[in-house]
């Protein structure tokens, strides 16, 4: 019966995975691999839990939906917050479920300013809607800067410039308990800061979308 109930699995989570492999659209990506992630974790709880095959398949079938839709959400934000932050300088990217909106400084703030520029404030306006359309996650607001000067006055800069970021989403409705901001200074950059190039893509906010747990 063990031997049964683990080919299930194994033949499940395949025609799962071959879905993803079969439909390579990459606007569905999460969808895809969602429902094969879904599949394989609805039908070993029921292994576990001692099930027969009937109920496995059908641990399966139920995992797989779940899967697809949480998959399907992230999808469809990732498409929305492509196209309402598209012409802002915002950089929208993805990891897996994670979605990160990059805010360079060039587009957000002035030198050493924490004041967000009166250009980008419709597009937070923007960005904070698709987070109310979308309330199953939590958000990181994460401030960086480039190794240039004192790394005390950089960690209070990139504090203070995710605190204004935070502001104007919680101001337009993101709920406070889902936000976190904080500044990390010139500990993260994300280029090098041997140039003006890789300095200027370390001046940046992050805001980071990842589903709750």
């Amino acid at each position: 019966m063990k031997s049964m109930k683990t080919t299930a699995i194994a033949a499940t989570t395949t025609l799962a995975l071959a879905g993803c492999v079969a439909n390579p659209d990459p606007n569905t990506k999460n969808t895809r691999i969602g429902a094969a992630i879904g599949a394989a974790t609805g039908a070993a709880t029921v292994l576990v839990a001692g099930g027969d095959s009937d109920k496995l398949l059908a641990g399966a079938v139920v995992g797989g939906i779940i899967g697809a839709v949480a998959g399907n959400l992230i999808d469809r934000q990732e498409a929305e917050l492509r196209k309402d932050l598209g012409g802002s300088g915002a950089v929208v990217s993805r990891d897996g479920d994670q979605l990160t909106v990059t805010l360079p400084e060039a587009v957000t703030f002035n030198t050493d300013s924490t004041a967000v520029r009166s250009s980008l404030r419709g597009d937070l306006v923007q960005l904070a809607a698709n987070l109310r359309k979308y309330p199953e996650s939590t958000v990181d607001v994460v401030g960086h800067t480039d190794s240039v000067g004192d790394s005390g006055y950089n960690q209070n800069l990139s504090s203070r410039r995710a605190a204004a970021v935070s502001s104007i989403l919680s101001s337009n409705g993101v709920q406070s308990e889902r936000i976190r901001a904080y500044g990390r200074g010139e500990v993260a950059p994300a280029a090098s800061n041997q140039t003006a190039a890789g300095r200027a893509a370390n001046r940046r906010v992050e805001i980071v979308i990842n589903p709750k747990a």
